[in-house]
């Protein structure tokens, strides 16, 4: 009963599909979304104008920037990476030390840090009702309300929960296309889920156990305390990333690797998580195989959606882009019409 038991708990890999659950206090509409879009883009949310959602999470870029650490607006580097937002709608806290849990209360943060947007989330909404256009628009998406920030996140939420990436290889793979995955990235997905340890935090159809943990790499620059636990960061899309670790660190997947490899960075009198593995250097070159082949292909839920609470899930299939020819290493260009061209 014992092994029964631990089998059945046993973390796993599992396909996505479908869309993010929305708040039943937040159903998504059209007309939300494109509200939601349209002040995603907007400068009107931030001190001076000169920036906006979209300047740290590019679409071009799989809403990243490109950079190994967010650049603030005072022109210079800040203490983190600037988190990618394809399926942010199924995380269960937001930032890397998790410390909100809904996208709708994530809005007005950006805002309020004077290095980031630097607005007073009052004063955005006097610019908003000062604006015809947005008065429109938020009369078409919220009929009947007066204009708050709580509407400004609620509409902006509801269009970063449209941000989505399945359809890998993976998924595929999982979903009984046995050829989906070459020889190299099985053999990878064995060492991921046997030797190498990786399941044990990044597993499900995020790959992510949502927990936080210390797995060894050093602050920079005294930012933050040795042992400090940061969330298991989802590996979809992987090697379309520009840095990685909540410091932005290492550039490169295969720098993450080492690091698993010699079991962390950790001063001494302070324990990682993890502990040195025995890698060869064949076995480094198929997990890599193995983390490019989580690269999605549909990159947007359905156009049509619910207008009530409920999961886009229930809704039609998600439309299916064609794979990119991008080579899937960090920082390699998005060519893929459909996806750039929304």
């Amino acid at each position: 009963m014992a092994a029964v038991g631990l089998a059945a708990t046993a973390p796993k890999l599992e396909p996505l599909s479908g869309g993010p659950p929305h708040p039943p206090e937040n159903p998504p509409t059209q007309a939300k979304i494109r509200l939601g879009e349209e002040l995603f883009f907007d400068s009107i949310l931030s001190g001076g104008r000169r920036r906006n959602c979209g300047t740290c999470h590019k679409r071009e870029l799989h809403f990243m920037d490109g950079l190994s650490r967010a650049w603030g607006l005072d022109e210079s580097e800040l203490t983190r990476k600037t988190p990618g937002l394809l399926n942010v709608g199924w995380q269960r806290s937001i930032f890397f030390d998790g410390r909100v849990k809904t996208l709708e209360e994530q809005v007005s943060k950006p805002l309020e840090n004077h290095r980031e947007m630097d607005l007073d989330p009052d004063e955005a909404v006097r610019r908003i009702r000062g604006d015809r256009y947005y008065v429109r628009l938020f009369s078409e998406a919220f009929p009947g309300e007066e204009i708050t920030f709580r509407l400004v996140a609620k509409a902006v939420a509801s269009f970063e929960r449209t941000l989505v990436s399945y359809d890998s290889d993976l998924d595929r793979y999982l979903l009984g296309q046995d050829d989906a995955l070459s020889q190299a990235a099985k053999r990878g997905m064995d060492l991921f889920t046997g030797k190498a340890q990786c399941i044990r935090c990044h597993n499900g159809p995020l790959l992510t156990d949502h927990d936080f943990h210390f797995t060894g790499v050093l602050e920079r620059d005294g930012h933050g305390k040795a042992g400090d636990k940061y969330k298991t960061q989802s590996l979809r899309d992987v090697l379309r990333r520009y840095s990685y670790m909540h410091n932005g660190r290492m550039m490169t997947i295969r720098q993450v690797i080492e690091h698993y490899d010699r079991g962390g960075s950790a001063p001494e009198g302070v324990q990682a998580e993890i502990r040195p593995l025995g890698l060869s250097d064949e076995e480094k070159d198929d997990l890599v195989a193995f983390l490019r082949a989580l690269n999605g292909r549909v990159h947007r839920v359905p156009d049509t959606f619910p207008e009530g609470p409920g999961q886009l899930a229930d809704t039609a299939a998600p439309e299916s882009v064609p794979a990119s020819s991008d080579s899937g290493e960090s920082g390699a260009a998005v060519d893929d019409p459909s996806y750039l061209n929304r």
